[in-house]
């Protein structure tokens, strides 16, 4: 399915080669040629740890071992996975936006269940996701991951709106999660972000956020992304509802007034 997603634009800055030290509470500026000689072997020492990365994702070699489940595989990358011998494990997308690596293989078809051993990951899947699928993606992702130098784990807390609750009816769980999985790393890749604000009669509300708050497409974003998916996996849902605040939705009824002056 082609995403039809809001796209915002980076802006670089660009940094001045002066640098400063702190000696004894005081700052010491640096005369321009040892600056320059600084950055320049920062340069180096960058080019350096990008080489060393590049060359671990392409000799990396990644053993997948078999479990006592059929739908879990144990991944072993050679590598240490998590530090000092600890252990984590993530059951839903919500719970895994605290790891990078387990944020993406929450996006692969199938996969169900991450867990993060002292030199393993143990990856469980639905019983009806075939391996040879899935196996490329997760191979793929996790010499990725371990190329980028990222931490396994992070501080960052996972999205209170889509949390699952016990007291969720199942089909709202059902949202929370492909929300979360599936619809949320598209629309933050675009520099955006949904918030979950309820299910109604079959009406999913969703406010959307960043830049696809204000984005010229973002009722495509809603009807032809976000909508066609929920109705798709979720038969329950009818249709999806954008929640506007008090400013937009006065912004959004003086636009309509414009256009229609306009028209006449």
């Amino acid at each position: 399915m082609q995403r039809q997603v809001c796209s915002v634009i980076n802006i670089f800055k660009r940094a001045f080669f002066l640098q400063a030290r702190t000696i004894s509470g005081r700052s010491l500026t640096l005369p321009n040629k040892h600056a320059s000689l600084l950055s320049g072997r920062s340069q180096v020492r960058s080019s350096a740890l990008r080489s060393v990365r590049s060359m671990l994702a392409r000799t990396m070699f990644i053993q997948a071992e078999p479990t006592p489940n059929q739908d879990s595989l144990k991944f072993i990358p050679g590598v240490p996975v998590m530090k000092d011998g600890g252990t984590a494990e993530f059951l839903s997308g919500n719970s895994a936006s605290i790891s990078p690596l387990a944020k993406k293989l929450f996006q692969i078809d199938g996969v169900r269940g991450v867990f993060f051993g002292p030199d393993f990951i143990t990856i469980s899947k639905d019983p009806d996701a075939p391996w040879q699928l899935m196996k490329p993606d997760i191979y793929a992702n996790i010499m990725d991951f371990f190329a980028s130098g990222q931490p396994i784990v992070t501080e960052a807390q996972p999205p209170s709106d889509t949390e699952i609750k016990d007291d969720d009816p199942e089909v709202v769980q059902m949202i929370k999660e492909l929300l979360d999985t599936r619809i949320r790393p598209a629309i933050q890749d675009d520099g955006g972000d949904i918030e979950y604000r309820g299910f109604d009669n079959g009406i999913v509300k969703l406010k959307l956020k960043g830049a696809c708050r204000s984005c010229d497409s973002s009722v495509v974003t809603l009807r032809n992304g976000i909508e066609n998916m929920l109705m798709h996996y979720i038969p329950e849902v009818t249709c999806v509802e954008q929640i506007l605040d008090e400013e937009e939705a006065i912004s959004q009824f003086e636009f309509e007034k414009l256009e229609k002056k306009l028209g006449e």
